[in-house]
């Protein structure tokens, strides 16, 4: 009878133990700015509810999210950021966190600080989303 009661214990705790985290889905794709390929830049993905935010890299026009740093299916706010390649460089004695002289943006507002753009990922691996900013 013991023995009964420890196993239905044991069964009981492991069903606890599954992860409640939703499969995540590689996001791949494009981003042109005036008809030409973003030289280089960041992209970010937020849920409405900013429970779930990945971000990518853009190099050349292209960025590339994989499973692991990936989203769960559903609609997400866009931003692009991509610093202006003609504004000066950052003094070098500028040390983590210092803010004080932010990189310049090279692509308006309405594209990041005040983003008009959006997705939808959905459930597989063929979430290629392009976007062509003007």
């Amino acid at each position: 009878m013991r023995g009964a009661a420890v196993l239905t214990l044991v069964c009981v705790l492991l069903s606890g133990c599954g992860s409640s985290e939703p499969k995540k889905y590689p996001v791949t794709g494009t981003v042109q700015y005036r008809g030409e390929p973003l030289k280089a830049g960041t992209i970010t993905f937020r849920s409405p509810d900013r429970a779930h935010i990945a971000v990518g890299t853009i190099a050349e026009g292209r960025y590339n999210i994989p499973a692991v740093s990936g989203l769960p299916a559903g609609q997400y706010q866009v931003t692009v950021c991509s610093p202006d390649p003609k504004a000066p460089a950052r003094p070098a004695d500028e040390g983590p966190g210092d803010y004080s002289n932010p990189a310049k943006e090279y692509l308006p507002a309405k594209y990041n600080t005040r983003t008009e753009l959006s997705a939808e990922i959905k459930a597989g691996a063929g979430n290629e989303i392009s976007f062509d900013l003007k």
